[in-house]
């Protein structure tokens, strides 16, 4: 027989929904912030577990309305809905400490597949999904999967304690996971690499480096938001910032003589592929 699933009249605000989060690191408590005020309907619905104690210090004057526990079998029982937030190699020692299997399970493990996560939980309810790094902020990006288990008005809960962290985008195949993972997990590192060398340049032609690093950031910030607003293909947008024989046209010379587009392309194949690799590892 299934376990039960969470009751229809405790989904859509998320109110009577107790959440436990396993795993107190800085996804973890980026998840915990995030949803304990904006779906939960109460923060004492909220519990994480943290195995380090200075970790459980500081998760406990963060977030002093919270339950916090060193106790895994504490933090999950009674709970509704375990959010796992551990390192992968930590994912096999969860079914030895407590049962979760009548859980709904939501797991961002890295390299972790459902079967995996299944295999190592006994749980038939779970989520796979893979937030990014602004996701820290609330201005993530996150794509999950779901088993069929996993109940439509779950899966409303889901997209909304997922939405509490950013934009997210449910996709039915998890192969998909791995794709996205390479655009929207390793995304912001080319990103931070491209501020970081725009900033470099800046300084090298004379600009102060707290200037260059203010204008840099707040460009990249402009240049996304009127990407997303406007709903332009970003070729269009390049051709409306580039006058023939300007400044910009002369850097985009540079740019396409280097090869950077190409590079960036090959990055997210090459991120692809690890992404493949760790998941069958």
């Amino acid at each position: 027989m299934s376990p039960p699933a969470v009751s229809a009249e405790a989904l859509g605000d998320g109110s009577g929904v107790r959440i436990t989060v396993i795993g107190g690191g800085t996804m973890g408590a980026a998840f915990s912030r995030a949803v304990k005020d904006v779906v939960l309907g109460s923060p004492s619905d909220l519990t994480v577990c943290e195995a380090l104690p200075e970790r459980r210090d500081w998760l406990i004057s963060e977030f002093p309305d919270i339950n916090v526990t060193d106790s895994f079998s504490q933090a999950v029982d009674g709970a509704d809905v375990v959010f796992l937030s551990v390192k992968p190699q930590d994912l096999s020692s969860l079914s030895r400490e407590s049962d979760v299997s009548g859980k709904l399970v939501i797991s961002i493990l890295a390299g972790s597949t459902i079967a995996e996560i299944t295999a190592a939980t006994g749980a038939d309810r779970v989520v796979r999904a893979m937030p990014n790094t602004p996701a820290q902020i609330g201005d993530g990006f996150t794509a999950w999967t779901a088993t069929p288990g996993v109940s439509e008005d779950e899966r409303v809960l889901v997209r909304d304690l997922i939405e509490a962290m950013g934009d997210q985008l449910y996709v039915s195949d998890e192969s998909v996971i791995d794709k996205i993972t390479a655009v929207s997990g390793s995304g912001p590192a080319y990103v931070f690499l491209a501020i970081e060398a725009m900033i470099n340049g800046a300084v090298q032609i004379g600009l102060r480096p707290d200037d260059a690093r203010r204008m840099v950031l707040q460009t990249v910030i402009g240049a996304a938001r009127f990407a997303q607003r406007t709903g332009q293909h970003p070729a269009v947008l390049k051709d409306m910032v580039t006058s023939p024989g300007g400044t910009t046209a002369a850097g985009l010379r540079v740019l396409e003589q280097r090869a950077v587009r190409a590079a960036l392309i090959d990055a997210v194949a090459a991120a692809h592929q690890r992404a493949e690799e760790l998941g069958q590892s």
